[in-house]
């Protein structure tokens, strides 16, 4: 699949939120969190330049996207609902 534009193919990385109390939350009892997520292919616009392929970013909760149907989470979204990516130094 050859993705176009300023959009991105992102794959979910597990999140878990604890309690104060060392407990894990389930996703939907977690509040407001932040969604991280996997580069796995990058379109062609220009904004792409600027993220490289298995690199992690972060987006917001709420988002337009695409979700593929293969059952593997994995969705396309454009590179503006993309909040952060990660660098490590």
């Amino acid at each position: 699949m050859k993705i176009l534009g300023d959009r991105v193919l992102i794959s979910p990385l597990p999140v878990q939120e604890r309690s104060a109390g060392g407990i894990v939350l389930p996703l939907g009892q977690a509040g407001d969190f932040m969604q991280w997520w996997r580069v796995e292919s990058l379109g062609t616009g220009k904004t792409c330049a600027e993220l490289s392929i298995g690199q992690t970013v972060l987006t917001e909760t709420r988002t337009t996207h695409t979700t593929l149907e293969d059952g593997t989470g994995r969705k396309i979204m454009g590179t503006d609902q993309i909040i952060a990516k990660v660098v490590w130094d």
